[in-house]
């Protein structure tokens, strides 16, 4: 399926893209739903994907966070689920890394999770005095976070979205990708094999009396984070391991979490 896409370059962060307010404050918290259908009742329909998928084309970039907010399909309500812990998962970027979770989940990539400047270094890269506009523009769209992002429908068809023209298939790149011609993940068996092994989970808890530790019992510092959900009037304030979610950026590792519901506040009117 396709729709129309976003401004340019809003969900690949461009390091350079200074004035672009996703850029730089990352993807704001938000529900994947059929927006159209949304628009076309007033705002509070809300028909989500079965599954929402993130797929990494780059390692670079702000980490994926999901939180397994939810709200009413047809009201869009908050809903409220007293004594059940929220869940939350952090995935950061990893080059062929497949994420996927309920469609119905809050979700977003907030890009202060990263250590300060950490991105811009990410997106630098060695230039040579002869090297043309082309390579140079090449590697520019090489240095930046970029996703691809496929959701899952059942017994639903958002509205306004078609098949892909069989008219522009001829278009596509032609890449074999089981062959030798698959460039996109670009490594070899052994270090594939070393990346999975060092890919691992931390599971942090934070328990009624809003500390923290990892599964060890060893304690972990959290600090309160408030995000826009895309309205003047809405945000997300939540506590988050911010020191052990950054530790776990060198190798693309996750980080699940299990908060005590009080210390995850949806505030404003929902969008």
């Amino acid at each position: 399926m396709q729709r129309s896409s976003p401004p340019a370059g809003r969900y690949s962060m461009h390091c350079k893209d200074k004035d672009d307010d996703v850029a730089q404050g990352g993807i704001n918290f938000h529900w994947d739903k059929d927006e159209d259908l949304r628009i076309m009742v007033g705002g509070s329909m809300y028909i989500h994907p079965h599954i929402s998928t993130v797929t990494y084309l780059t390692d670079l970039g702000a980490p994926t966070m999901v939180v397994s907010k939810r709200v009413h399909p047809m009201t869009g309500e908050y809903i409220h689920e007293m004594d059940t812990p929220v869940e939350g998962y952090v995935s950061w970027p990893k080059r062929g890394k497949h994420l996927s979770f309920d469609g119905r989940y809050l979700h977003a990539a907030p890009s202060d999770l990263m250590i300060d400047g950490l991105f811009d270094k990410q997106c630098q890269f060695d230039t040579t005095s002869d090297m043309d506009t082309k390579t140079k523009r090449i590697l520019t769209r090489q240095h930046r976070r970029v996703t691809f992002l496929v959701n899952i429908w059942l017994s639903h068809k958002p509205f306004n979205v078609n098949p892909f023209p069989e008219t522009m298939i001829g278009n596509l790149s032609k890449v074999d990708l089981f062959g030798s011609d698959m460039k996109l993940f670009d490594r070899n068996a052994d270090q594939q094999k070393d990346e999975k092994m060092s890919h691992t989970t931390t599971k942090v808890l934070v328990n009624k009396d809003g500390e923290a530790s990892l599964e060890n019992g060893s304690k972990v510092e959290l600090i309160k984070k408030t995000w826009s959900m895309g309205q003047k009037d809405e945000t997300i304030d939540v506590q988050m391991p911010v020191d052990t979610i950054q530790e776990q950026q060198t190798n693309g590792s996750d980080i699940a979490i299990s908060w005590n519901d009080r210390e995850i506040n949806l505030s404003g009117t929902s969008a």
